[in-house]
């Protein structure tokens, strides 16, 4: 297993959260991530990390921020 984590950000907030992830690839770290925005509904963004690589990024849709994961521009 790998070691995924994401960092939560949340409006009006200077520090983060950070929550680390049971998955084995990034399809299933994404799906974990997806998981973990259902639960914080107060987040603002979420960034998915393997160790210092990024994976993903997933803005809170009720804030008016994409509902997908940008893309960073990194070859999977």
């Amino acid at each position: 297993m790998f070691s995924y984590f994401c960092i939560v950000n949340t409006p009006g907030r200077p520090d983060s959260e950070i929550s680390v992830l049971a998955a084995d690839d990034d399809t299933s770290a994404r799906l974990a991530m997806a998981d973990l925005a259902a639960h914080w509904p107060g987040y603002e963004t979420i960034c998915l990390y393997q160790g210092e690589r990024p994976v993903a990024v997933l803005g809170n849709p009720r804030m008016g921020l994409v509902t997908d994961g940008l893309d960073l521009g990194i070859a999977a």
